[in-house]
């Protein structure tokens, strides 16, 4: 096959903190290392990130456009029409990340006035009901989702692409059924990781019960502080470890004046390898959630995973021979399974190695890098 020229377009810089950056970034990289010529569209997010265009440390292209502001804190709203319509056909494929985002519409848009090979790929997100848990903002968010940007904007973007990539297989299933978009190119492809640099560390003692992601209802962190209060009721000799920041803050500050909770706003991505080798467990609470990143470097460390039993998490998690799932409505349960597992230091320890031999056989990114290039080979083919 030639040398392929893919624009990927991103809402948030690659440099962004979270795991729909970490993708794309080690996507891009691995598809370089495989003879492709990959550039970012993205927006300069926050005016942190730079304006211009520019290489980034391992040489791939940076084209980064002024950013405006935050649709509902959210969505970063910057423009990309006027690039695509100048060098749109420089590309080969371009593919753009997420569906709820501003530059994945206009992507959509400009693929309905000039034909080009466009791939979307979901990473979560789709199946977001409006819950009445939440703070007003957030709800506000999800009841705008529900009722106007999904029936319009989000039925439109998913209608256009010619490719359809998810890395939560359910959340191509919702595409059929809510939104109604038939096509016959849909891909199921997974997050991947890399089980190079998470691995076991040796002569590091395993302490915490651990949650890492944004302080939010939607990531659940509301039902971890609930469930460690259970577990801690019963047991005082186990740590808490905390990494992420969000609206829900205050009610870690809360909890952290009766149980005794270690908290890190950030770590820098190439040490929270240490972060999972220090943890027992980690615990995924999430109301809603594409596959996280978290969970599945964190069993290539060999740590054990106990999470809700949404969106890909199941794809990952089938049996519990690799991690434990749970209802959110059932925090009784999960804090009987945490108990559990934390007090059974052998059965940790022999379980670990089949975990990680589990994720490097189907979650390395040189598995999911493959089966990215094929979906491109069948675009290009067709």
């Amino acid at each position: 096959m030639e040398l392929m020229k893919i624009l990927h377009i991103m809402a948030y810089p690659p440099d962004h903190i979270g795991g729909y950056s970490v993708y794309c970034r080690n996507l891009i990289r691995n598809l370089n290392s495989h003879g492709f010529e990959c550039e970012i569209l993205t927006s300069n997010y926050n005016r942190i990130s730079k304006k211009g265009e520019y290489f980034d440390s391992e040489g791939i292209k940076i084209i980064s456009k002024r950013y405006w502001g935050n649709l509902f804190g959210i969505n970063p709203m910057f423009n990309i029409t006027r690039f695509l319509s100048k060098y749109y056909m420089n590309y080969d494929i371009i593919h753009a990340h997420s569906y709820i985002f501003f530059s994945s519409i206009q992507a959509a848009l400009f693929r309905k006035i000039c034909k080009f090979p466009l791939v979307l790929q979901l990473h979560g997100g789709i199946q977001t009901d409006a819950f009445y848990t939440s703070n007003l903002f957030e709800n506000l968010q999800l009841l705008f989702k529900k009722i106007i940007f999904d029936p319009v904007f989000g039925k439109f973007t998913l209608k256009n692409p010619d490719s359809l990539v998810s890395v939560s297989n359910i959340d191509l299933q919702t595409v059929l059924k809510r939104f109604k978009v038939k096509r016959e190119k849909n891909y199921w492809i997974p997050n991947g990781v890399n089980t190079s640099h998470f691995k076991p560390l040796d002569g590091v003692k395993k302490r915490y019960l651990t949650f890492i992601g944004r302080l939010s209802y939607i990531k659940g962190f509301d039902l971890f502080l609930k469930i460690i209060e259970k577990i801690y009721k019963k047991n005082q000799n186990i740590e808490f470890l905390v990494v992420g920041n969000g609206p829900l803050n205050y009610m870690l500050q809360n909890y952290k004046k009766r149980i005794p909770i270690k908290h890190y706003y950030r770590i820098p991505y190439e040490k929270m390898v240490e972060i999972y080798n220090q943890s027992k467990i980690l615990l995924i609470s999430s109301r809603y959630e594409g596959m996280p990143s978290t969970m599945l470097e964190s069993m290539a460390c060999g740590t054990h995973v106990v999470a809700s039993k949404v969106g890909g998490i199941p794809e990952v998690i089938k049996d519990e021979k690799y991690g434990f799932l749970f209802d959110i409505n059932n925090l009784m349960e999960v804090s009987e399974i945490c108990l559990k597992l934390i007090e059974n230091q052998t059965k940790r320890t022999v379980n670990s190695k089949k975990i990680r031999e589990y994720i490097k056989r189907n979650f390395s990114w040189e598995i999911i890098t493959k089966k990215m290039i094929r979906v491109y080979k069948d675009l290009i083919e067709s």
